[in-house]
């Protein structure tokens, strides 16, 4: 992804977290550093040095880990970058939820749950069942559908495990949970590149997921195929919420769900980078607008880059999936990547992996991409050639006083 940057008229500085290769950044940037961009004390104290011996003009990051650092940066140094009070309603959902409802705009039921108990009454109002999250992840982790009371204890413990994951600083460390009504309808998600808060909107994204209890996203394609007022209804929320929370600069990944009658849509979250899953690659394949270069270039020269017209092609992307247990087999990629449109099989498992339940986006195995004329000419081109990849597992089944193997 780094290699996106070559050519850019920008000196780019990039920090590195210490340990592992850093040879293609070295063959990109100006300078690179090592130092933990997690911490806010870290990166301030690297940023501080870098600004005092060639002043930087803004400050960008790419992981999600990165971004509240990297906010506390350009508030300290007076550069372009986003507010921290703007990742901290990106990154805190239940803040954001709240921030919307006080504005008056479209949200949903919801409650900060500090114990199971809590989370049984906010149930008895939500007829359809509600979802339990963490208030600050990504990747869907700790994701959990409820619908009846006895589906709580097991889906609390799921959650709450998850809370605190990753480093979250939000409200994670006291292990809350955010329930909210369950809402029905298509999910999609509005990509955006913005500059000084005026917003572009680079794609809209048709999603797929795992359906209950985790809702884990298996498939991605744009431009979404939408009808009617539909795309309008999608973004105009969007792009509401990203004014709401304060979202000056940078791309934009805005998770959305459409009613199923197509005539209002609510918000799920916003993250303040580029969408995970390939979708940045995705929108280059198909508008051929490249999104990291895009975001480097709006934030060094302060404003969005010059439309030109897109490729009017389509992009898709699906995950790949097993049966828990260890990889014994994989078998027809050859057959998959010489399907029409596919560009590429990726992150895919091998012999001798754990392949684990599908919990969140973090258990994938692999993906096929596809670009094609249209979407759905990519979506039936990234399908077809996950559908001609077989990975075989074996689970171990303990028995005494040996074990045995049995394939799947």
């Amino acid at each position: 992804m780094l290699s996106k940057f070559l050519g850019l008229p920008v000196a780019l500085t990039v920090v590195h977290r210490p340990g592992g290769d850093r040879a293609l950044e070295e063959s990109l940037a100006l300078r690179v550093v090592d130092a933990d961009f997690t911490t806010a004390d870290d990166l301030l104290a690297v940023a501080r040095d870098i600004h005092a011996r060639r002043p930087v003009d803004a400050v960008l990051g790419l992981t999600e880990l990165s971004l509240s650092p990297v906010s506390a940066v350009a508030a300290a140094l007076g550069v372009r970058g986003n507010a921290p009070a703007a990742l901290g309603y990106a990154q805190d959902k239940a803040a954001m939820r709240a921030l919307l409802a006080e504005r008056g705009l479209g949200t949903t039921a919801h409650r900060v749950c500090a114990d199971v108990e809590e989370a049984r009454r906010f149930l008895a109002t939500c007829p359809a069942g509600m979802i339990l999250k963490p208030v600050s992840g990504n990747g869907g982790t700790g994701i959990h559908l409820v619908r009846d009371a006895a589906e709580l204890a097991a889906a609390w413990a799921w959650t709450a495990g998850s809370s605190g994951a990753w480093g979250w600083p939000a409200r994670a460390a006291a292990a809350v949970v955010l329930a909210e009504e369950f809402l029905t309808g298509r999910e999609f998600s509005v990509e955006t590149l913005s500059a000084e808060g005026k917003h572009r909107v680079l794609a809209v994204t048709g999603k797929h997921t795992s359906g209950p209890p985790h809702f884990v996203e298996i498939g991605h394609e744009l431009p979404a195929v939408l009808e009617g007022d539909e795309r309008e209804v999608v973004t105009a929320t969007a792009l509401r919420t990203l004014d709401a929370i304060g979202y000056l600069w940078g791309p934009a990944h805005t998770e959305v769900m459409l009613s199923e009658d197509g005539s209002a849509a609510t918000v799920i979250e916003v993250n303040a980078r580029q969408g995970g899953g390939q979708i940045w690659e995705l929108v280059e394949l198909a508008t051929g607008f490249d999104m990291l270069s895009g975001a480097v270039t709006t934030l060094a020269f302060g404003e969005l880059p010059p439309e030109t017209p897109g490729r009017g092609g389509g992009a898709a992307i699906r995950f790949l999936r097993a049966d828990p247990g260890r990889v014994v087999a994989v078998d027809g990629v050859a057959d998959a990547l010489a399907v029409a449109g596919v560009i590429r099989v990726g992150e895919l498992c091998a012999v001798g992996d754990e392949v684990s339940e599908l919990g969140d986006s973090w258990n994938r195995i692999g993906y096929v991409v596809a670009a094609a004329v249209d979407t759905r000419s990519a979506q039936d081109a990234a399908e077809l050639a996950a559908s001609l990849i077989t990975i075989r597992t074996s689970v171990t089944i303990r028995t005494s006083p040996g074990t045995a193997d049995v394939g799947r």
